[in-house]
């Protein structure tokens, strides 16, 4: 218990003392989540779905769902965007290995010179490859690594970078009560027109509680985050419904966020196969986002 609490202590100390920083930063795709049943509960449930995604919204997840899957879900994103990815995670329990590819694509856009006129169209693209591995400290301990590469193009310009996810979870005495941390998005970029912009650090800290009968399953997560381009400190809850192992119905809440709230979502399950969909409302008169994914559970 003493090596948790410690974890946790420089996980948001850290996370305090970066947050005072300012700036321009890159490879915001960074911060969109491409699970489809996590992006349902607000940017929860990593630890309650289990979709190839899982390690990349809290790396621990990885290794903590036992399993092998492979997934692809797409988003229709805002602003006639689009983020895809595909995923495959292999867990025993004790060690877990995973790869993820994601892309977002922002169509062509029109180019045009400082009066106005159309000159050509540009095609900006952002591009992330992701290895997994984890391992069970011991029964109670989860930790587990992401790393990635990164690739980002704006008209001419051109960025390559690297990144580092690290997360941790722990089961308490408590009857299915969890808590999870994670550091994510520390590394470099190389410079883009002159600049280079630094990624997105951000820092979690989550308390997930499970409730179960012979009829359903019902997990509940409550994430704080903080962002080192945000002086906010923002939230999320979110809740997972499982019904007969078959059908689950998730519902997201989002705190501090300037366009999004409410998201909801459903899964079904047939055979080895998971289909999700997922709902996100934005204000301000931006495009509402929908969300689907298959699984194949091995």
């Amino acid at each position: 218990m003493k090596k948790f609490v410690i974890i946790l202590m420089i996980i948001q100390l850290a996370g305090l003392l970066l947050a005072e920083s300012g700036g321009e930063y890159g490879f915001k795709m960074l911060t969109i989540d491409i699970g489809t049943s996590i992006s349902a509960q607000g940017g929860t449930g990593s630890f309650s779905n289990y979709d190839s995604f899982s390690f990349l919204a809290n790396p621990a997840a990885g290794v903590y769902n036992r399993g092998e899957m492979i997934s692809v879900a797409h988003k229709f994103w805002i602003f006639d965007t689009s983020l895809t990815g595909l995923g495959y995670i292999k867990s025993t329990g004790k060690r877990s290995f995973g790869v993820a590819f994601r892309q977002l694509d922002y169509g062509k856009i029109d180019e045009r010179d400082d009066t106005g006129d159309l000159i050509g169209e540009f095609h900006p693209l952002d591009l992330v490859f992701t290895l997994h591995g984890g391992y069970r400290i011991n029964p109670d301990h989860y930790a587990a690594i992401n790393i990635s590469g990164l690739y980002e193009k704006i008209d001419d310009s051109s960025s390559l970078g690297g990144s580092l996810d690290l997360g941790y979870a722990y089961i308490t005495p408590i009857k299915e009560l969890m808590v999870a941390a994670a550091v994510k998005h520390l590394g470099f970029t190389t410079k883009m027109d002159k600049e280079k912009l630094p990624l997105p650090l951000s820092f979690e800290f989550s308390l997930i509680k499970g409730f179960e009968t012979e009829v359903y399953r019902i997990f509940a997560e409550l994430k704080t985050l903080k962002n080192i381009d945000d002086e906010n400190i923002k939230g999320a809850v979110g809740i997972n419904a499982i019904l007969y192992d078959r059908f689950s119905l998730r519902l997201g809440y989002k705190i501090n966020y300037d366009a999004e709230d409410f998201s909801v979502g459903v899964g079904f399950q047939i055979r080895r196969f998971y289909i999700d969909y997922t709902y996100l409302p934005f204000d301000y008169e931006i495009d509402d986002v929908h969300m689907i994914g298959l699984s194949y559970r091995f």
